[in-house]
This record gives C-alpha cells, structure tokens and sequence, in this order.
C-alpha cells in the first residue's frame, strides 16, 4: 500500500468519479483506475462500487476512507512540523512536570544563549511525568523535567533507558509548605503536622495517586488531613491560588527566594516530609550534543540550585 493509492481513494471520493480525481491530482486517468484495482486485490475489498451515476462507496470504503484520511493528515501535519523547524534555526521545547522553577530556568534561555540571526522559538508546556515521557521518546518535545520520589527513581530510569533516553539528576530534597508569609504556621520553624489539618491545602489536579504522595512525603502520610482541598490544573495559577486561598498551603519543591518574594509567599520545613525525591532532566541521545539543549540543561540546573 502506498500513501498515493490512498491519496487517490480521496480524490475519488470527493469527487465522485475517476474522471475527476485525476484531472484534480493531474493524473492520467489509467494510472489511478490501475492504482485503485491494484489496492482493493492486495487488501481483498471493495473499496467503491462503480454506477452509472458515479463512483460509490461500499461499507467497507467507508471505513477504509476515515482511516486514509486519518493517515493522510498525519503525514501533512509530520510535513508541517518538521518544515517549520527547518525554517527555525533555533527552536527549543521543553515539558515540566512538577517543578515550578523550570518555566524560569528555561525562558532565562532565550537571555544568555548567543544571538541567532534567524532568531529563537522557546516553548514550554507544564503537563504530567507520563506525557513527558512519551513526548520525549517520541521527538515531540527536545528536554523533560520531571519530579519523582527517590525510591521511584530506579524505576524510572529503567523506563526512560529502553526508550533511548538519557537522564541527568538536577538535587535531591524533602518537600516542603508553601504559603503567605502571614499564614498563622509561618511563624513555626518546622511546621507540626497535625496543625495541617485546621488549613486548606492546594494540589495538583493531575490525578496523583495516594501511593506516591506517602512516597514524596511520608509512608504515614493521610491525604484527608485537611478537609478542604483546591485543585488546579493550570500550574501557572499555583503561586496565585495559594496567595488567594486565605490560610491555604501547598506541598512543593523548594523555591527561589527571589520568587518567593515577589509574591509575598514562604516555604517552611516540617520534618514530617522526610521521603527525599529528585528532580531528573530527561532528552534523547540524539540531542546529547545539541547546544542549545546543554544550555538548557545548565539553566535548569541553575535555577535548582538557586532554590532554598
């Protein structure tokens, strides 16, 4: 099968006739009929039944229609995407899951990478571990950065490895509460855990089982200890829900101050939290030599650093 037979299949469709379809695609009308014959023998269908008033299609052409059209527009788009890259010298697409430095650390990019002159395209998109790894295995997306409990991490390096992916670990750390610099804990240098219970907590929506949130924290770790909960699902509203939830707190990753400051918030410790996870930069081995990816690798890594 060849993806001319089913531009062909198309053509045909929408315009009722042989005759047509090639004076559309500018075919010779016996190269599509062949072409047509030669394809519902090698599948042993019936893709159109032919009438005197057109070319109709058959069930089955109708369902071997939808899924040409499907393949067809795939193509296009895989066209599209890799013509747009070639027209960008630069391009640079980066998936977060978790970590709320990286939109920093990966903008902070486009400032001390040299200049181009063909200029510079950075995306960056907050989503979920799983949707990191796929998008990363499958060429989608150039550099991942992805939180996971330490004891996890084998597990996930096993994953990534198959899939001829590389990792790099950026720190290991205990979570820790984020909130207004006037919460009533903020004046606890090590948060109680129980005093949890009286506030509401932030979360992310993304459907986090119970399993990892005792690893990331602690194996005793109750996920009904406050009774009000907000999810959000755009992670760039998480500084923003917690300053407007009165007395909210979230569990995080620990932050720079500097952006701690801007927006009046805290991380305070609470030894409860004592599971360690890591922060892992995940690309594909083909990128491994890219400058543009180790500049992003070295930001990232930065930024980490900069985080209390």
């Amino acid at each position: 099968m060849k993806l001319q037979q089913l531009e062909y299949v198309i053509a045909i469709a929408q315009e009722g006739s042989i005759t047509r379809a090639a004076k559309k695609l500018f075919q010779a009308q016996p190269n599509i009929s062949t072409a047509l014959k030669e394809l519902e023998e090698q599948l042993s269908i019936q893709i159109f039944n032919r009438t005197p008033s057109g070319m109709l299609l058959t069930p089955e052409g109708e369902e071997f229609l939808a899924r040409a059209r499907g393949i067809i527009d795939d193509v296009k788009s895989l066209e599209k995407d890799f013509k747009e890259r070639s027209l960008q010298s630069t391009v640079l697409k980066v998936e977060c899951a978790r970590t709320p430095y990286s939109a920093a650390a990966v903008s902070d990019v486009m400032n001390n990478y040299p200049s181009c002159d063909d200029g510079m395209t950075i995306h960056i998109f907050e989503t979920s571990m799983p949707r990191v790894l796929e998008d990363i295995a499958n060429g989608k997306c150039d550099v991942g950065i992805v939180r996971t409990p330490v004891s996890y991490s084998n597990m996930l390096l096993e994953r990534i490895q198959s899939k001829n992916m590389v990792t790099k670990p950026v720190k290991e750390y205990t979570l820790v509460l984020l909130m207004r610099a006037d919460h009533p804990l903020a004046e606890y240098d090590d948060v109680p855990y129980e005093k949890l219970a009286e506030y509401p907590e932030v979360l992310y929506g993304d459907g986090e089982p119970d399993i990892v949130r005792r690893a990331s924290i602690n194996q005793s770790f109750d996920s009904d200890i406050s009774k009000k909960k907000v999810y959000i699902h755009d992670r760039g509203n998480q500084l923003t829900t917690v300053s407007n939830v009165r007395n909210a707190y979230m569990w995080v990753s620990p932050l720079p101050r500097w952006l701690l400051d801007r927006v009046g918030l805290v991380t305070k410790k609470c030894s409860f939290a004592h599971n360690l996870n890591s922060d892992i930069i995940i690309y594909r081995k083909s990128q491994e030599s890219s400058p543009l990816v180790k500049a992003c690798i070295d930001s990232i890594i930065r930024y980490a650093n900069m985080a209390d």
